[in-house]
This record gives C-alpha cells, structure tokens and sequence, in this order.
C-alpha cells in the first residue's frame, strides 16, 4: 500500500528557532528589496504562513526565507509556519525551485550555481541523465532559463564572483550583469562553432571584451548579436576572411568597437538580405489583392514605390 502523506500543520513556532536551508538556490537579498515586505509584515504581520520541516530541535526553511528575516529585523518572537515532513534531498531542492517558479524569478546565477546539484540527484533517482525538456518538468523553469544557465554555469568561478559582487547592488547600479555574460558567451560560442580557429585563448578575449565594455568602446550587452552575424558570414555570401579580419581585431585591446567590426565586414549583406526579404513578402502580399481592394491611399504609396524602384533600375 502506499505511504500515507501527512498534511502539513499549522502552528506558530519561534523565529529563533528556524534556520536558513543550506540547499536553498536563493543567495542574494538585496536590502531595498525587503523594505516594503518589512513594512507590510510591521503593520499588519505574516499573512502568509512559511514553510519549514522540522529536523533536530529546529525548524528549516523551505519557503518564506524573506518572511523569516523581516521578522528577525522586527524582533518578533514567532513567526506562523506550515510544519511538514522533513524532504528527501531532491525533494527539498525541487520544492524551493517550483515554488519561486510560480512567484518572482531568482537571480540566474543563483539557480545555474544548483542546477548541477538537481542533475546529479535527478540522475541517481531516474539511473539517467535528464534532459532540457524533463529538467524544466522537474524544476518549473522554462528551457530558455535552463538554457541561459547553462551558459553561467560554463563561466570560470572568477566571473561567477564578479557576478555576485554585481547582484549585491540595487539594479540600475549593476553593469556586468548576468545577461552580460550570457550575451558574451553566447556570441563566443557561435564563433567557436563558425571561426574556430578565431579563439585561440578564449579567456584572454572575454577579459578584452569585458574592458571594452566598462570603457564604453562596446555600448551595449546587446552588440554581442553581431558578433555571432559576423561569425555565420557564409550565411549572407560574405568571404570568411574578411569576417575573420574584423572578428580578429575587435578581440585585440584596442578601441575598436562591434559595431565598427559589424560596419567593416557583414552590415551590408544582412541589409541586402533584409531587403530581399521584405521585397519578397511585398509581393506575395500584392499578389493576394485584387484590384477594388486596393484605396486611395495604397494606390499613392504603390505609386511612390513603382518610381523609386523604376529610378533605382535606371529605366
């Protein structure tokens, strides 16, 4: 017969009685962040129980690590909990992660730091490694978060510090953020597939292009998408060996920028292609419409077309 599952119980236990859960992905709790929680929780206390299990004469978290620390800022002297069995490892894991799937989202970093932890538990319950697909069943994460974690995951631990270092500021301060280096290793992953022989020494280029960045050289996370275009050249006709060059120099330190790199090599192919695509779509769009349907309007602009492209083509 199957384990009966006891229902969790309610009770009102000491807030100095509960600890943290070492398995918790969760590291970092931005002080502005707890601000209007503690103001709620000051006037009109814990409306939502947390969640422990009970182990040793304590109590460990499960859910509410937020709740538990205001209340310790608050000097309350208990705190309401839902009490339950004490979980397996993976189970106490799974729980913290499918909770907060439903809630707001942890920094990346923080889930990519266990995402290890779940693989190596999910692979010794189920005797096979989980894919993208079973490990977003699993947790409650999306594939593209699995995804993108898996790209911090990949980072030496050195970049993996500057991170945290960056999370433990208040938002609008942080500049070498996790959608940084997700976008950087992205671009460099793609010119490993396309250019191999480009990376000769791929740290050494991350620390250039991580400078580049703090100078303003590259403007913006986002510029990383072109060197991913500039790596797939072939893709838009254009010699490799130019893309190469361009790629080449914007690794060096220099003050060579992306967008320079983009503008020397592929920007007018992917214009061209870009133009192609839109002028096909334009007529098959004209080729569904019949002649009533087309107004006042779209005859001017028809017009307009008609003699740009007959100037264009020198007729």
């Amino acid at each position: 017969m199957p384990t009966e599952v006891k229902s969790p119980e309610l009770r009102h236990i000491s807030v100095e009685a509960i600890s943290k859960n070492p398995e918790n992905p969760r590291l970092v709790f931005r002080p502005g962040e707890l601000e209007e929680l503690l103001e709620s929780i000051r006037r009109y206390g814990v409306q939502v129980p947390i969640t422990v299990y009970h182990e040793k004469g304590k109590y460990v978290l499960i859910d509410g690590e937020r709740r538990w620390r205001c209340c310790l800022k608050l000097n309350r002297s208990t705190i309401p909990a839902l009490v339950q069995e004490k979980p397996d490892d993976l189970t106490n894991l799974l729980l913290m992660f499918n909770i907060h799937a439903l809630r707001e989202q942890w920094d990346l970093l923080t889930i990519a730091l266990k995402l290890p932890r779940v693989i190596s538990l999910l692979t010794a319950r189920e005797n096979k490694k989980p894919n993208e697909r079973e490990l977003a069943e699993f947790t409650g994460l999306s594939q593209g978060v699995i995804r993108r974690c898996k790209l911090l995951i990949e980072l030496p631990d050195k970049y993996k510090r500057d991170i945290l270092e960056e999370l433990e500021k208040p938002k609008p301060a942080q500049k070498l953020t996790e959608d940084f280096f997700i976008e950087m290793e992205r671009s460099l992953k793609t010119v490993q597939r396309a250019m191999p022989g480009i990376l000769p020494d791929k740290d050494r280029t991350r620390q250039i292009l991580i400078r580049k960045f703090r100078r303003g050289i590259i403007k913006s996370r986002v510029d990383f998408r072109m060197v991913s275009k500039i790596a797939r050249a072939k893709r838009v006709e254009v010699e490799e060996e130019k893309a190469s060059a361009a790629l080449r120099r914007l690794f060096t330190a220099n003050e060579y920028s992306i967008e320079e790199a983009f503008a020397d090599s592929v920007s007018e192919a992917y214009s061209e292609r870009d133009l192609l695509t839109r002028v096909r779509a334009l007529l098959n769009r004209l080729n569904q419409l019949r002649k009533h349907e087309i107004d006042d309007e779209v005859r001017k602009w028809l017009r307009e077309l008609r003699d740009r492209v007959s100037k264009l083509l020198g007729n």
